[in-house]
C-alpha cells in the first residue's frame, strides 16, 4: 500500500531530488555576506544597503513565523482568510477503472507571507476513503504567485461501484522550506454524480478544513406547544468518533437556534461512544419564523475542551407543528455549510497570536530579532496566557527549525 506525505508537506522521498526544494534550501542557507560578495560589482553602495536590509527583514520574518507556528501551528491558517478558487477537471475512465484528476490552476489565493503579497502554492490531492491505498499526491510548487498554473494530472485506481462512497479532497498549501506547509484552503468534491467517460471541469471556491473523520448519528425529537414553544428533545447518539484510542470521549450536546439568545447544554456522559440523554429544551419560536429558523445540535467532547464531534442542522421550514418529528441524523463537520452564521469556533487566543505576529512584523520589534544574524544563538518566545513556548536555533547566521 502506497504511503503519502504528511499533511501539508511534500513527499520526503523526493525532496532531495526536487530542484525547487534544493533551490529553496540553498537560498535560505546563503548568507548575506555571500550575497554582498557576489553582487558588489553590480549594485551601488545604497542599493547594496537596501538589498541587505530587505534580506535581513525576510530572514527575521522567517524566524518570527517559525516561533509562532511552534506555539500554535494553527496560527498560520489565520494569515489571511481562506479565499480563491481552484480549477479542476475530473474524468472516470470506465475501461481502465481509473479516476483522473487534472489540477489546472488557482486564482485569487490568500497571500501567506507576512507582508501579504505572495504565496508559494501547491495542491494535495487524495481520496477519502482511499479504496486502493493510492495515498496523497501533490503538484509542484508555483512560487511567488496568487494565481498559479499547475496543469498536472493524477490517476487513482477505483471501481465504478465505489464512486458514490468516496470524496475527492483538494487542499491548497503554502510551501514552507523550514517546516510543514501553511493551509490555504480546501475543497471536498462529491463523486456520486460523476458520469463515466465524461469530463467535469469547474472552478471550486476554496473553503475551511472539513473533518471527514467525524462519524455517528444523533437521535432527536421536535414538538410544538402553543403559543410559541419549540421543544427539542435530545435522545441519544451512537457510533461517535474516537480520536484517542487510549481514552473514550465524554460527550455532551449544545442546542441552539441562531438568532435566539439561548444556548442549552445536556449533561456530560463520561467514557462512551453511545451516550443517552433524554433531555428536553424549550425555545420561543413563533410559527411565522419557521421559514428561516433552524436548530443546531453540536455534539462536543468535554475531555478535549469541548471540541466538536459533529453537528446536525435541522431546518424548520418543513416542520409540521401538529405532527412533530422524531428521527436520527448523521453527524458531520458543518463549518463549511452554505448557511451564513456566526463563527462559533473562532478562538480568541488564536486571533491574539495572529495579531501579535503581525504587530511584531510591522514594527520590527524586538530589535534584536530584526537585524543581521551571525554566529550561533537560540531565539525563544513564550506566552503565559497560552502556557506555551517555542525556540528557533540560528547556526552560522541561518535559522534552523
Amino acid at each position: 500500500m502506497a504511503s503519502g506525505p504528511a499533511v501539508g508537506q511534500r513527499s520526503p522521498d523526493n525532496d532531495t531530488e526536487d530542484p525547487e526544494v534544493i533551490e529553496g534550501m540553498a537560498r535560505v542557507m546563503t548568507t548575506a555576506k555571500e550575497r554582498r560578495t557576489a553582487n558588489r560589482n553590480v549594485f551601488t553602495r545604497e542599493e547594496q544597503e537596501e538589498e541587505e536590509e530587505e534580506y535581513n527583514y525576510k530572514e527575521s520574518a522567517v524566524i518570527l513565523t517559525q516561533l509562532f507556528k511552534k506555539m500554535d501551528p494553527a496560527v498560520m491558517k489565520s494569515i489571511g482568510d481562506v479565499m480563491g478558487e481552484l480549477k479542476v477537471s475530473i474524468k472516470y475512465k470506465s475501461d481502465q477503472s481509473l479516476l483522473l484528476v487534472k489540477v489546472v490552476g488557482a486564482r485569487d489565493l490568500s497571500p501567506k507571507d507576512l507582508r501579504g503579497k505572495v504565496a508559494n502554492a501547491f495542491v494535495q490531492v487524495d481520496l477519502v476513503p482511499d479504496p486502493a491505498g493510492s495515498g496523497v499526491k501533490h503538484t509542484n510548487v508555483v512560487r511567488k504567485s496568487l494565481n498559479p498554473t499547475f496543469n498536472e494530472i493524477f490517476a487513482f485506481p477505483c471501481s465504478a461501484g465505489v464512486l458514490a462512497e468516496i470524496k475527492l479532497r483538494l487542499t491548497v498549501w503554502n510551501h514552507d522550506t523550514l517546516g510543514a506547509g501553511d493551509f490555504m484552503g480546501e475543497r471536498i468534491v462529491e463523486l456520486r454524480e460523476l458520469e463515466p467517460n465524461q469530463v467535469l471541469t469547474n472552478w471550486y471556491p476554496l473553503q475551511e478544513e472539513t473533518d471527514l473523520s467525524i462519524s455517528g448519528t444523533l437521535e432527536i425529537s421536535l414538538a410544538y406547544q402553543l403559543p410559541q414553544l419549540l421543544c427539542v428533545t435530545v435522545h441519544r447518539a451512537s457510533g461517535l468518533v474516537c480520536w484517542d484510542q487510549s481514552r473514550l470521549p465524554h460527550p455532551f450536546v449544545r442546542v441552539m437556534i441562531p438568532g435566539i439568545t439561548m444556548v442549552e447544554q445536556t449533561d456530560v456522559k463520561r467514557g462512551t461512544l453511545d451516550p443517552e440523554w433524554e433531555q428536553t429544551y424549550e425555545f420561543p419560536v413563533p410559527q411565522e419564523e419557521f421559514d428561516y429558523r433552524y436548530v443546531v445540535l453540536n455534539v462536543c467532547d468535554k475531555s478535549r475542551d469541548g471540541e466538536s464531534m459533529g453537528e446536525v442542522h435541522i431546518d424548520l421550514c418543513n416542520f409540521d407543528p401538529e405532527e412533530g418529528y422524531t428521527g436520527s441524523f448523521p453527524l458531520a463537520d458543518m463549518r463549511n455549510s452554505d448557511r451564513v452564521r456566526t463563527k462559533w469556533a473562532q478562538r480568541a487566543l488564536l486571533q491574539e497570536f495572529k495579531e501579535a505576529m503581525y504587530a511584531h512584523s510591522a514594527y520590527q520589534f524586538p530589535k534584536f530579532l530584526f537585524h543581521k544574524h551571525q554566529g550561533h544563538k537560540v531565539v525563544s518566545v513564550s506566552s503565559r496566557k497560552a502556557g506555551c513556548q517555542a525556540k528557533v536555533r540560528i547556526i552560522g547566521g541561518v535559522p534552523i527549525s
